[in-house]
């Protein structure tokens, strides 16, 4: 193992190689750990990115404009009138609400055939499940290229 001198840098750079060359038996979820990983742990070089990227709308994006987005209404704050304001849908909103909807363990596996072939992660804002303001299905190749994007973009910096 050598030295890291740029943690997030190389943590991107690590997971990208594992996304790429993992042919073992647990393809998916080593998909849905690497994801995680890159959702999570380098969240600081969105702060300091100067890629306008984060800051597009997401359907302005090709690259993940076939992701199977059922739900994005990311909410900001609800008043006590019930009146909801919304963040804007930015790349950068989007991937809090998958990391919110991954770290809260909103994920409700996909199977078919008996077989595990999928993800569905939700995000709701507050307590309970009654403001859902995220929902998406990945397969395992949808989410190795949102993840191997994500990947690819924090890298450009």
């Amino acid at each position: 193992m050598s030295e890291i001198m740029h943690f997030e840098t190389e943590f991107v750079q690590r997971t990208r190689h594992i996304l790429r060359r993992y042919r073992g038996k647990y393809k998916l979820s080593n998909v849905i750990n690497c994801t995680l990983g890159l959702i999570i742990l380098p969240n600081e070089m969105l702060n300091h990115s100067q890629n306008p990227i984060w800051e597009m709308p997401i359907g302005g994006i090709p690259e993940i404009n076939n992701l199977r987005i059922r739900r994005f209404e990311p909410i900001k704050k609800k008043k006590r009138s019930g009146e909801i304001e919304n963040f804007p849908k930015t790349l950068k909103i989007f991937l809090k609400k998958v990391r919110n909807g991954l770290a809260h363990q909103n994920i409700e596996p996909v199977n078919t055939n008996r077989i595990f072939t999928g993800i569905i992660i939700r995000n709701y804002y507050g307590e309970g499940t009654s403001d859902l303001d995220l929902e998406i299905e990945f397969n395992r190749e949808e989410l190795e290229g949102f993840a191997l994007f994500i990947a690819e973009k924090y890298l450009e910096n």
